[in-house]
C-alpha cells in the first residue's frame, strides 16, 4: 500500500505543478498549439439574466440512459406549468453498433415521445424545436452545427466521430417524417455553467464531476487565438476545455499521479492513451480503481493471504465504493470486510482485508478530488481571477454524493490559492446539463428573431424550481424564461 500511496498521492508541491502544466496547455490549446486540451469555442458569448415564455422538445444524450422531454412556459404563472418527460435506455447495440442504428433510435425515441405528450406528431407547418445536448468532445462550428472529436465513456458506434451530430440527428428525423428541428447543440459544461449564472452573477467556470469529468470558463475572444469567427459584441465567450483529456500527451502525462493500476485499467478501456485525467477523476472508473489498488496490494502481499481470489473487473462501483467512507452510516473494516465477502465475491477475506480495502478506495477519492482542485486552480489562475469572488458551478454524482469529496477540493484549493481560496466558491449546479443547455438554446432563438428567422423562443428561470422537483442524478434538458446579459 505504501508504494502505491507515494505514487497516487497528491501533495501540495504534485498539486501545484499539475496545475501550472494545465495552465500552460490552455494557453496552446487556445492558441490552436499542440495540447491535449482542445479548448473548444462553444458560441455561447453571453449570460440569461431575465424571463419569456415557450415550447420545446429537449435531448439529453450523455450516457446509458437519455431523456426526450416537452416543456410548456406559461409567463403569467411563476412556475412551469407543463413538463413531462420520458426515459430511455441504451444498448451496446446502439452505442457500439453505427451512426444509423444509434441516431435511428433516437429520432424513434423522440418520435415516441412526443406521440405520448402531445397525442399527434407535428405538422410540417408546424414543426417542433428541440436542443440538444451532447455530452461528448464536439467541435462546434455554429450553435447548431458540431462534430463529435472522439467517443468517450464506452461509447464507440462508428461513422460518428468527425460527423456533425446535429446534421446525423436531423437526418434520421427526417427520414422518420418527425418534424422537429435541432435549434442548439450544447455542451453540458456550458449548460452547468449557465444554469448556475441564472443564481450566481459571479458564476465563471462550470465543471462535470460524474461519470466523467469535464469544465468549461468565461474567457476574453483576444485570447482565443484560434478564434476566426469575428468580433463579439461581449468580448468573451465559453470556452469548452474538455480538461478530461488531460494526459494524453507524454509531456503531460508527466504530472498526473499515474500508478501501474492506471496504466493497466487505461490499457484495457476502449479509448486507451486517451482521456487519462478523466480515468482518475469519473465515477466510471474509480471504483474500478479501488478495486484495481487493493488487489496490487493482496497480490503484493499486503492482503488476502492465502487467499487466491480478487475483486472481479466490474464488480466494485463507484457508488458501492462511497459507501466504505459514509459520513451517515460510516463502515470499519469488518462492515467492508462484508462488503468484500459478499457482494464483491472474495470469500475468505478477512476484517483486515476490510481495512486494507477502505484505506486502497480512500486513496482513489482522496486523489481525485484534489486532482479536481488542482484544474480548478488552474482555471481560476489563468484568467486571472486570484482574488476575485469566482462562483464554480458543478454538476455530477461523485461531487454531489461521494463522502468529503467537495471538503477535500476546498482544502486543496486552500493548499494552492491560500488566502484567495475563499473567493473561490464551489456551488452544486443541479441538473445543469439539462437547464442550461435550454437557456442556450432560447438564446439562438431570440437571436433568430431578431434576425426575422422565426418566431421567439426564450427559456424561463422559474423552471430551476421546477427542475429541483425532478429526481436527480440524470442528464437533463429543461426549458426556462432569459434575456441576453453580459458575462462577469
Amino acid at each position: 500500500m505504501e508504494d502505491l500511496k507515494k505514487t497516487a498521492v497528491m501533495t501540495k508541491e504534485r498539486c501545484r505543478a499539475l496545475a501550472d502544466a494545465l495552465k500552460e496547455k490552455m494557453v496552446l490549446g487556445l492558441a490552436g498549439g499542440e495540447s491535449d486540451l482542445k479548448m473548444l469555442p462553444t458560441y455561447v458569448t453571453s449570460f440569461p439574466t431575465g424571463k419569456e415564455s415557450g415550447h420545446f422538445l429537449a435531448l439529453d444524450l450523455g450516457g446509458t440512459n437519455f431523456r426526450v422531454l416537452s416543456v410548456r412556459i406559461d409567463p403569467s404563472t411563476p412556475e412551469v406549468t407543463h413538463v413531462k418527460f420520458k426515459k430511455f435506455s441504451l444498448e451496446t447495440k446502439h452505442m457500439q453498433g453505427t451512426a444509423d442504428v444509434l441516431f435511428t433510435f433516437l429520432a424513434d425515441c423522440i418520435s415516441a415521445a412526443v406521440l405520448e405528450f402531445e397525442g399527434a406528431l407535428p405538422p410540417a407547418a408546424a414543426p417542433l424545436h428541440l436542443g440538444f445536448t451532447f455530452s461528448f468532445p464536439v467541435e462546434q462550428t455554429a450553435l447548431n452545427h458540431g462534430t463529435l472529436i472522439r467517443w468517450t465513456k464506452g461509447f464507440n458506434a462508428s461513422g460518428v466521430e468527425g460527423a456533425d451530430v446535429v446534421a446525423l440527428l436531423q437526418k434520421a428525423l427526417k427520414e422518420q417524417d418527425v418534424h422537429v428541428i435541432v435549434d442548439a447543440l450544447a455542451n453540458d459544461t456550458v449548460g452547468t455553467l449557465m444554469t448556475i449564472a441564472t443564481k450566481q452573477p459571479k458564476a465563471a467556470v462550470g465543471v462535470i464531476l460524474g461519470t466523467g469529468t469535464n469544465a468549461c470558463y468565461v474567457e476574453k475572444i483576444e485570447k482565443i487565438g484560434k478564434w476566426k469567427g469575428g468580433a463579439v459584441a461581449s468580448g468573451e465567450m465559453c470556452i469548452n476545455m474538455e480538461w478530461g483529456n488531460f494526459g494524453a500527451l507524454e509531456s503531460s502525462r508527466a504530472h498526473l499521479p499515474i500508478t501501474p493500476c492506471d496504466a493497466a485499467m487505461d490499457a484495457a478501456s476502449l479509448n486507451a492513451g486517451q482521456q487519462i485525467l478523466e480515468k482518475i477523476i469519473g465515477g466510471m472508473y474509480m471504483g474500478e480503481l479501488g478495486a484495481l489498488f487493493f488487489n496490487a496490494v493482496a497480490d503484493g502481499g499486503g492482503a488476502l493471504a492465502g487467499v487466491s481470489q480478487r475483486i472481479a473487473p466490474g464488480k466494485l462501483t463507484t457508488e458501492l465504493m462511497a459507501t466504505f467512507h459514509s459520513e451517515e452510516t460510516p463502515m470499519d473494516g469488518k462492515a467492508v470486510a462484508e462488503v468484500l465477502r459478499g457482494e464483491l465475491g472474495v470469500e475468505g477475506a478477512t476484517d483486515a482485508d476490510g481495512a486494507v480495502l477502505q484505506e486502497a478506495c480512500r486513496v482513489v477519492a482522496k486523489r481525485a478530488a484534489r486532482v479536481a482542485a488542482s484544474a480548478v486552480a488552474a482555471i481560476v489562475e489563468h484568467a486571472g481571477r486570484v482574488g476575485q469572488e469566482t462562483v464554480v458551478g458543478i454538476d455530477g454524482s461523485v461531487f454531489k454524493l461521494y463522502p468529503g469529496f467537495k471538503q477535500e477540493m476546498e482544502q486543496t484549493l486552500q493548499d494552492l490559492l491560500e488566502a484567495n481560496a475563499r473567493c473561490v466558491k464551489l456551488e452544486m449546479s443541479e441538473d445543469g446539463s439539462g437547464l442550461g443547455a435550454a437557456i442556450i438554446a432560447a438564446t439562438a432563438s431570440d437571436e433568430a428573431d431578431a434576425g426575422g428567422e422565426r418566431a421567439k423562443a426564450r427559456v424561463c428561470s422559474s423552471s430551476a424550481r421546477a427542475a429541483a422537483q425532478q429526481p436527480s442524478g440524470t442528464l437533463r434538458f429543461e426549458v426556462c424564461v432569459c434575456l441576453k446579459g453580459k458575462m462577469p
